[in-house]
């Protein structure tokens, strides 16, 4: 019996059945499913775009820095905020989530030079709780190279990963929980805040084109991202009188466009401003039919390039 059909009868359970009952019968009951979604289902979707807040995309081109020569830098990006029907995605595309937690993605940064025009950047997210969710050992690294630089045209690559998870009240938020089991702000049971953990791990590459307009500060950029993704969720749910320890993944491939400028202010400083585009699709109920349903992100860095040792 899957997750979704036990979860059902307990709740058809819950809503018709005396409490006593219920709780006789449900008491000491554990449901630990495990469900593998396709990455357009809607539970797949779901973590599809929450993982996308956290890519680890390039805020600056590739630029050649002297072995040992660092930069640090920090930079956010938003997070689109969800209506309630594209919330929907619980039980296939029907229990409402609590997908909209923190609006922002924040990370900061640490680049060094290397040897042969490499350098090696590593990039961690503070553990900042907003509205109850909250990143958990989010790392991140990455590998840049300018492979071609001459009269201010420039493209670079970069490779990069991400490891780490993000928890927070999704599948029985707080407010859901405060509400009476059975009623219509609680159709599901959740008698107290959820405790679900996202995974965030992804890998890929990255290509930028930017140009250095002369005899000015500005260089607008343009870049193209491939990412191999695979979120994983862990939930930990008491619905009803049922303690819900279920476990959904997915895996798929993500294809992002940022466009975007740099502004030197300083030889040292540096100011970026990008738009970053994610294509999604979902198949929601009732007729399943592939629908856009896609990621965008504004995002801005603050960068200061210090002197080689």
């Amino acid at each position: 019996m899957t997750k979704t059909m036990r979860l059902a009868i307990a709740c058809l359970a819950g809503l018709t059945a005396p409490a006593t009952l219920v709780s006789q019968a449900q008491a000491q009951e554990i449901l630990r499913d495990y469900e593998r979604e396709t990455f357009d289902s809607p539970e797949g979707w779901a973590m599809a775009h929450t993982l996308s807040s956290s890519l680890n995309l390039g805020a600056l081109p590739p630029e050649i820095l002297a072995p040992w020569q660092w930069n640090v830098s920090a930079e956010m990006g938003s997070i689109p905020h969800l209506t309630r029907e594209e919330q929907r995605v619980g039980f296939g595309g029907y229990k409402l989530e609590d997908m909209n937690k923190s609006p922002v993605f924040g990370r900061g940064r640490v680049s060094v030079g290397l040897p042969g025009g490499v350098a090696i950047e590593a990039s961690w997210t503070p553990p900042v709780q907003v509205d109850g969710a909250r990143p958990e050992g989010i790392y991140g690294l990455a590998l840049e190279k300018s492979v071609f630089d001459q009269k201010g045209w420039q493209l670079g690559v970069r490779l990069f990963a991400v490891r780490g998870e993000a928890s927070g009240a999704t599948t029985c938020s707080r407010s859901v929980a405060s509400s009476p089991v059975g009623s219509a702000e609680n159709p599901f049971g959740c008698r107290a805040p959820s405790h679900d953990r996202l995974r965030l791990d992804h890998e890929g590459i990255e290509l930028m084109a930017s140009h250095r307009i002369p005899n000015s500060r500005w260089q607008p950029f343009i870049a193209m991202a491939k990412t191999q993704a695979n979120p994983y969720v862990k939930i930990k749910a008491l619905v009803f009188d049922s303690l819900d320890l279920s476990e959904l993944e997915t895996s798929g491939s993500l294809d992002t466009l940022s466009i975007g400028t740099v502004y030197h202010a300083t030889p040292d400083w540096r100011v970026s401003a990008a738009f970053s585009y994610t294509p999604l699709d979902v198949r929601r109920p009732p007729l399943r039919q592939s629908r856009d349903a896609n990621f965008w992100s504004v995002r801005l860095g603050l960068a200061w390039v210090g002197s080689a040792r």
